[in-house]
This record gives C-alpha cells, structure tokens and sequence, in this order.
C-alpha cells in the first residue's frame, strides 16, 4: 500500500508553435488519498482529470505544484521519477491494448518488468487470467476479444505485477447492464484483496458506489470540495 499527496498541482497545454491555443487544465489541484484508499475523481469530459492522472504516473510533468508517493516527490517541475519506477498500474480510458500481442503475452510483458523468478510470473500470470475470467482467451488478440473481454484484459495488466498504486481513466467506457456490474464487482473484490490505493475519475455515480470510500469533484481544473460517496444523487 501507499499514500498518494498532490500539492497544487498546476498544468498549462499548448504547443510552442501555438501559444496562443495554450489553455490551463489544472488550476491548483490538492488532495490526498490514504493507503488502501479507493478515491474518486468526478467531472465532466474537459475538467482535467486524464491530465492529472497523467501526471501522477509520470507521464506528463506539472507546470507547479508536486506528487508525493509515500512522502517521497515523485513529480515537480525540478523531479520526474520514470514511469516504470513509480509501481503504478494504468488503465486508459482507450485501453491501450498492444494488437500485436495475445492475453497472455500482455501479461507476460509486464511480469518480465518484475524481480519475480520465472516459475513465480507464469504463477501470477494464471492467477490474473483466472481472476478475470481470461483463462480460454489466453492465445486471442485484442481484436478478437469482445469489449467486456478486452476491458477484463486492461485491467488484469494492470493489476498483474505487485503494485501499490492504481490509476482508472473511464475504465468501463462503452459498458452497461450485468456485464458493466460484473466487471465492477470482479475489481471491486480484488482490490480490496490486495489493499491497493486507487484514484477513479469517472462521470458515472454507479462506478463511484460500487468502487470508492470518498469522492471529490474536478470542475474547469480545480476542486470542488464537499462531495461523498453517500451524496451521490
């Protein structure tokens, strides 16, 4: 587990060629989330959340402000840890799948990251595949998956290695009905198995209920305090 501290946190996006088309996405961002925490992140399509959890993977640098994983900067305008070193699973909000590689061989990508011996990874790897329902489709490509399947397979990546730290950007985009619950339920269940500190940013109240101990709103690049899971209408 690990705690999660954003310190106003402010980015600005644009081009060099285009300053003029530069607009500020996050204006200030602050909160907290406690280890093994499920926190969520609600707003409207444009109030910055993919931004921000960009940034807290590592994959965007802040303009000001920092992140802190454990107490320790992450992200800064002066520190940038890489990706890879900040134990952070990722599920995009296109899913990102690789086409050029089956159910197994995304698994087996990410595990080779790991310190874990051979025998230990193929061990994990049929745990992910059986967790996520994934077992009979293991030598399928993403585009022979169904769109339930394909979402199973971007969070069964994500959640494959020893992470601490989870990032969700609209992950059940395109989902509804039973299988959308399912899905829900299936992450639900394994991440409070492993105690794995979470942030979702969704628009959706039915992810929040289902995933989420607190809830804060992100409108035009700040907070909006005041929000909980029990509020949801």
């Amino acid at each position: 587990m690990v705690t999660l501290e954003v310190h106003d946190l402010v980015k600005t996006l644009g081009t060099a060629y285009s300053p003029e088309g530069a607009s500020a996405v996050l204006r200030g961002v602050s909160f907290s989330v406690s280890a093994g925490e499920c926190f969520g992140l609600k707003g409207a399509t444009g109030s910055g959340k993919s931004t921000l959890l960009r940034i807290i993977a590592g994959l965007y640098p802040p303009d000001a402000g920092e992140v802190r994983l454990d107490g320790q900067i992450v992200s800064s305008p002066e520190v940038m840890v890489p990706p890879a070193e900040r134990n952070i699973g990722f599920v995009f909000q296109n899913l990102g799948l690789w086409p050029h590689l089956t159910v197994a061989q995304h698994l087996d990508f990410v595990l080779s990251a790991t310190k874990r011996s051979k025998a230990q990874r193929i061990s994990r790897r049929q745990d992910a595949l059986e967790t996520f329902a994934l077992t009979s489709l293991a030598k399928r490509y993403p585009a022979k998956l169904s769109g339930g399947e394909r979402h199973l397979l971007a969070l069964a990546r994500a959640l494959c290695a020893d992470i601490a730290l989870l990032l969700l950007d609209e992950p059940f985009t395109g989902l509804d009905g039973r299988l959308k619950q399912r899905i829900l339920d299936t992450l639900r269940r394994e991440r409070e198995r492993r105690q794995i500190t979470t942030v979702l940013v969704t628009h959706d109240d039915e992810e929040m209920r289902t995933l989420c101990q607190r809830i804060e709103h992100l409108s035009e690049g700040r907070i909006i305090r005041g929000a909980t899971n029990q509020a949801i209408s």
